[in-house]
């Protein structure tokens, strides 16, 4: 972050002179391209692509039981249990996956969870997502005197 830390410098400081925290503030998407892009909490889900459908927890519970008894033992033990609601879900899920998505609705709210961790700090921390080839980093970033940034996986 250090490289970047001359484009991302300017957002902080906004963020820091905030007097409270919301939606509107600022954070930080960088790209594949490692271009760094302003936006705002409210604003990540246009800056990343997001499933909604992987944060159903019909879909999560597919996934748990599928690492317990296999993908195809599961996907009968839930079309079975759930039928259609499930079969949609998991098409929408899948769809989503093969356009792209690299985080969930789930990991969006966490990362403003992580966002408002940041803020509370001293000094005062932005978030930073960095984009990868198929998921993201959620990253807190502060002055490179201060930081350690700590880093979560998405």
């Amino acid at each position: 972050m250090k490289r970047n830390w001359s484009e991302i410098e300017p957002h902080w400081s906004r963020l820091s002179d905030r007097t409270a925290f919301d939606l509107s503030a600022e954070c930080v998407v960088i790209d594949q391209q490692n271009q760094v892009m302003q936006t705002t909490l409210s604003g990540l889900s246009t800056h990343l692509r997001v499933s909604s459908a992987m944060s159903n927890p019909l879909v999560k519970q597919f996934i748990a039981l599928a690492k317990e008894i296999g993908a195809e033992n599961a996907m009968h033990k839930m079309l079975m249990e759930s039928g259609e609601e499930f079969a949609q879900l998991w098409k929408e899920a899948q769809s989503d996956l093969q356009r792209g998505a690299i985080t969930t609705m789930d990991d969006v709210v966490e990362a403003v969870a992580t966002a408002k961790k940041g803020y509370d700090e001293s000094p005062r921390r932005i978030l930073v997502i960095q984009v990868n080839q198929h998921d993201c980093d959620v990253l807190l970033v502060g002055p490179p005197e201060y930081d350690e940034s700590e880093s979560f996986d998405a």
